[in-house]
């Protein structure tokens, strides 16, 4: 099964809808999924991480996902990546993968940091 991070560039709203454990694909790779919706394939990533610190990478993952999906990639200028990353598409999209994935040290490393 796959994890996809999912978002409407129109709206700048995004979800994300958790299928499973692992997939082999990077995030950086987007795929349309209908009219103005992408899907993002994250890397194999644990949705009930059993310590603080696999909870992080967790996020970490969803984080770089969200970056993909909301515009930015692993060769984008830092000012670029810094943007994104402080944009609503970014934020919602983060905060509905959590939500969604529903563990709670994952939940507590995002309330660490956000």
């Amino acid at each position: 099964m796959k994890n996809l991070l999912y978002s409407s560039p129109a709206t700048f709203g995004a979800a994300v809808a958790v299928l499973g454990l692992a997939v082999a694909a990077p995030a950086a790779a987007q795929d349309r999924i209908g009219v103005n919706r992408y899907a993002v394939t994250l890397q194999p990533v644990d949705r009930h991480p059993a310590t603080p610190e696999a909870a992080r990478r967790t996020l970490a993952r969803i984080g770089k996902a969200a970056l993909a999906v909301c515009g930015a990639s692993p060769f984008s200028l830092r000012e670029v990546t810094w943007s994104v990353r402080h944009s609503a598409c970014w934020r919602d999209s983060v905060a509905d993968a959590v939500t969604r994935i529903d563990d709670p040290l994952l939940t507590a490393a995002y309330s660490n940091t956000h």
